[in-house]
């Protein structure tokens, strides 16, 4: 083989992921003396794509003291990429200057690699001013330059600079970029657009039913349920459970149950909480101290005994927040030998007892 074959073949070893064979093939390289730059540059490819930082760099320094290569700007986009990766920026910005000072122009790839750099150190500044620095030329951005900006305006937030750069790629984005449609339903998600709920829903037909992914479904039912969408909510929260995906957050549990709570769905929240103990989701207090509320509010004093049974058959303790709201549904109706047990259990567990419990 030429140098050129030994470069093809360490770049598909790197590929795929057997870096045992990538650094044979480069030993045999130089072995034979055809070891070139382009050889130095699919190892060091090779390190970068499996992550080997450290290693990447290393081969660098030994490419730089190689009288027989001299590393081009292939080799410097590496480099900066990788620094980029690990978020060394300050290393991946001396490397871009170094690569400036031997005069070695840098290319799409090279401003493609910084503006990924910046992105995955949130330097959304940085970002804008490399976009701005292609946009005015010689060099134009390309289709990777364009889903990257996206994906940086997405995570910071601005969304209408996010959509402006949609609009110019939105059909190769339709068509291919499923990563790209999802960050910016997140970006949706996490936003205070009026229109959030319209725009998620437009991209979610764009993706194909088999691409599901646990994240995005636990952000959709957090989404609905903080606009009070009951139906959507569930309908999500159902696919959660066919794809058994248990959430395992407080927070996420406290949307779900807030918006029972405002949509005074009480039969809903009941059939919710059996699923969830089922399906091991978080189990915590609100789930229960909600449906006392609720029961309370409608005076049925039955079924909020029956919620401290199913407590204690799931070993959820009776806390002081529990004791309270006891107090205060029992206290509405003057039912006072219900509301002296629930003082006692109070003094029995050392709580603050209501202000009101002894008037004077």
């Amino acid at each position: 083989m030429d140098a050129h074959e030994y470069s093809k073949g360490i770049k598909a070893a790197g590929r795929c992921k057997n870096i045992d064979l990538a650094i044979e093939l480069f030993k045999e390289a130089e072995n034979k003396g055809v070891k070139i730059s382009s050889t130095y540059n699919a190892l060091m490819a090779a390190f970068m794509y499996n992550g080997l930082a450290d290693r990447c760099f290393s081969l660098f320094l030994d490419m730089k003291k190689d009288p027989t290569c001299t590393p081009n700007n292939v080799t410097y986009n590496i480099v900066i990429s990788v620094f980029g990766r690990v978020m060394l920026i300050d290393h991946m910005e001396a490397t871009f200057k170094e690569m400036r000072d031997l005069h070695l122009s840098p290319n799409i790839s090279t401003y493609n690699y910084l503006i990924a750099g910046y992105i995955s150190s949130w330097m959304w500044d940085d970002m804008e001013k490399v976009f701005q620095v292609l946009k005015s030329g010689p060099i134009e951005p390309n289709m990777k330059t364009y889903l990257l900006m996206i994906r940086g305006y997405a995570h910071c937030g601005n969304l209408e600079k996010m959509e402006e750069i949609y609009s110019l790629v939105r059909d190769h984005v339709n068509e291919n970029e499923m990563s790209i449609i999802r960050v910016m339903i997140c970006a949706y998600c996490k936003s205070s657009d009026a229109d959030k709920v319209k725009k998620v829903k437009a991209l979610l037909k764009l993706i194909p039913e088999k691409e599901y992914r646990p994240w995005l479904n636990v952000l959709l039912i957090k989404l609905y349920a903080q606009e009070n969408m009951l139906e959507e909510m569930e309908n999500a929260i159902n696919e959660a459970f066919e794809h058994k995906t248990a959430i395992t957050t407080s927070g996420i549990m406290k949307c779900i149950i807030t918006a029972y709570f405002r949509c005074n769905a009480i039969e809903n929240l009941e059939n919710f909480i059996r699923q969830s103990v089922f399906a091991g989701w978080r189990i915590c207090h609100s789930l229960f101290h909600c449906k006392l509320v609720m029961y309370g509010s409608h005076k049925n004093f039955r079924e909020m005994q029956n919620v401290l049974d199913e407590m204690e058959d799931i070993d959820v303790n009776c806390n002081k927040r529990t004791l309270w709201i006891m107090y205060k549904a029992y206290s509405s109706t003057g039912q006072r030998s219900m509301i002296l047990k629930i003082l006692g259990k109070m003094f029995k567990h050392g709580y603050e007892i209501p202000d009101d419990a002894f008037p004077s």
